[in-house]
């Protein structure tokens, strides 16, 4: 039986975020990772709803459809370390490999184990 080699991940913008930076703008950024692959998007400066449209493609590890695609907004931050802004878990066993590339919009969760209530955009 076939089984898919690489998953393509398709980041387009963000809406609402939490203003982090200087007149409640961000240097956003979105890492993405799956197994021990990670990518990086450019940094979208003073922006707040910054549009992407970066495209990357990354390995499925061994565990296959068990494995999650780990996507994480974060603010560029030169003093101290880049402060989190928002994250979300798509596990790969959700996506049926046969459909047609679809967009959908995510709403972006706390870090694991926080129970924050707050909207932290989409």
């Amino acid at each position: 039986m076939w089984s898919p080699t690489h998953v393509q991940v398709l980041v387009k913008c963000a809406r609402g975020l939490n203003g982090k930076g200087k007149n409640g703008t961000n240097d956003a950024f979105v890492t993405i990772g799956l197994g021990k692959e990670k990518f990086q998007t450019s940094v979208k400066e003073k922006a707040e709803d910054p549009e992407w449209c970066e495209q990357c493609e990354l390995s499925i590890p061994q565990q296959g459809n068990r494995a999650e695609v780990v996507l994480k907004v974060l603010h560029r931050n030169f003093v101290g370390g880049d402060e989190f802004l928002g994250q979300i878990s798509l596990p790969l066993q959700e996506f049926d490999v046969y459909e047609k590339p679809k967009a959908i919009v995510y709403q972006l969760l706390c870090k694991p184990g926080q129970k924050k209530a707050e909207y932290r955009g989409e």
